[in-house]
């Protein structure tokens, strides 16, 4: 199931410069650019990788937002991912 949110249906808000109002992106998405790493992973781990598989610029920030942890499977950054597209 992809899940992207949609930037025309909301109202304009005027975001700092540097931020978007939402992250065009799916767990899917995710799960492509993390492709072959091995778990446990870091965040610079994952940032690493996606970046290496291509990802997008919004499958990167969505990285860099993750806590400094040691992420024991995809699993728990999936959880993560849905918590935050739902929100």
């Amino acid at each position: 199931m992809t899940m992207i949110l949609d930037r025309a249906q909301t109202k304009e808000i005027t975001a700092p410069p540097g931020f978007h109002r939402c992250l065009d992106m799916s767990v899917a998405d995710l799960e492509t650019c993390l492709d072959g790493i091995s778990y446990p992973a870091t965040k610079h781990d994952l940032v690493r990788h996606a970046h290496r598989n291509g990802a997008k610029p919004d499958i990167l920030a969505f990285l860099h937002l993750l806590p400094e942890n040691k992420y024991p499977q995809f699993h728990d950054i999936a959880f993560m991912a849905w918590s935050f597209l739902l929100v």
